[in-house]
């Protein structure tokens, strides 16, 4: 394994200890070394989101985002930063490029949902909702037939 690589994962394990402060350090240790490093700049992001500095993630997921358009997981941290910033359109907008991209992402249909509800839409919501539920179930139906 190389050292990018080695700074990369000890930054992924300080970010699942919560500890948000040193695991940016070695995210910026990795991104110094190479700039382009994707999951660095959405682990990044996802620790900008936590710590509320909102316009350094959008920067970060930017940046991924046109080093890897089709990256759903990257539309979903962004539509993230929108909700965060009340711009529900545009929140909506990102979850469901998300979506187009992956249709098993399921976090996408409940981060749709919420932003339906939020906008009044009860009906919407509680249908992506149920699209959610149903996903998961599929999804780990399939599971345990392929890990039988």
């Amino acid at each position: 394994m190389n050292e990018i690589e080695e700074l990369f994962l000890e930054g992924a394990r300080l970010l699942t200890l919560k500890n948000f402060d040193k695991a940016l350090e070695f995210f910026n240790q990795v991104l110094s070394l190479k700039p382009q490093h994707i999951k660095a700049l959405e682990a990044r992001a996802v620790i900008y989101l936590q710590k509320g500095e909102i316009e350094l993630a959008e920067k970060d997921l930017k940046l991924a985002l046109n080093l890897e358009p089709e990256n759903a997981r990257l539309y979903y941290r962004l539509g993230q930063v929108y909700y965060r910033k009340k711009d529900l359109d545009q929140a909506l907008e990102l979850f469901t490029r998300a979506i187009e991209l992956d249709p098993t992402y399921t976090a996408s249909y409940m981060a749709r949902s919420q932003v339906l509800r939020d906008k009044g839409l009860e009906e919407a919501a509680d249908l992506e909702l149920d699209k959610a539920v149903s996903l998961y179930r599929e999804l780990a139906k399939a599971k345990k037939i392929v890990d039988f």
